[in-house]
């Protein structure tokens, strides 16, 4: 019996390792460690939101409980491509965004283009300040891409910036979606709550206890 537990609890923290190298670690093409390989879209469905297209005309709204379908996971792909996409970030910048594709437990909002892809993208559009977009590309769509939200403009790459809404411009100013935020495994290691430090303490303890009791039960 001690014997499968100490299986058991090997193949869990074997499964475990794997999962969180996938969420963390940047894939072999990244060239920086700005971002780990997998990001999560959060909090979105308590507000409506109400698009703009590429190059700023406003779209159709979408209620809040449709918007709740953009959360979810999305993963780092380097070799991401749409034919829209240039229209948004110029060939020749395109060094300067990273895409992460939904992946899990997301969906585009538009079912009836032949090809649709959600997708986050992080950009320095001015070569200055960086942001995100949740944006969607659709064939055929001289909208596309589309723009559901942003994050404020940073003058540093970070996932950890405040979402609001966008706007076509002019005195029309966007909503703080105050419940919206980027989370990833990486903030599993960021000890900036007493909860986290706390839960360490606990899994730490836990596990010198369960070495101490098996070593005494093998002696």
């Amino acid at each position: 019996m001690g014997s499968g537990i100490q299986v058991a609890v090997a193949t869990v923290g074997l499964i475990s390792v794997l999962i969180f190298m996938w969420l963390a670690v940047p894939t072999e093409q990244t060239l920086d460690l700005k971002f780990p390989n997998v990001v999560i879209l959060r909090g979105l469905g308590s507000l409506d939101l109400e698009p703009i297209s590429f190059d700023n005309n406003s779209l159709p709204l979408i209620p809040s409980a449709e918007a709740a379908q953009f959360n979810g996971f999305y993963q780092f792909e380097p070799l991401f491509y749409h034919k829209s996409f240039d229209r948004f970030v110029p060939w020749e910048q395109r060094d300067k965004a990273m895409v992460f594709s939904c992946t899990m437990f997301c969906s585009a909002y538009n079912t009836t283009a032949n090809e649709v892809k959600l997708a986050l993208i992080h950009a320095s559009l001015d070569g200055k300040r960086y942001s995100w977009y949740l944006t969607e590309f659709r064939d055929e769509d001289a909208n596309s891409p589309v723009i559901y939200a942003r994050t404020k403009l940073r003058k540093s790459p970070t996932y950890r910036a405040p979402w609001v809404t966008v706007t076509p411009g002019g005195e029309i100013k966007p909503k703080d979606l105050e419940e919206v935020h980027i989370i990833t495994a990486w903030d599993a290691l960021r000890f900036d709550t007493p909860l986290k430090w706390a839960v360490t303490a606990i899994l730490v303890g836990g596990i010198v206890f369960w070495y101490k009791s098996m070593k005494e039960k093998d002696d």
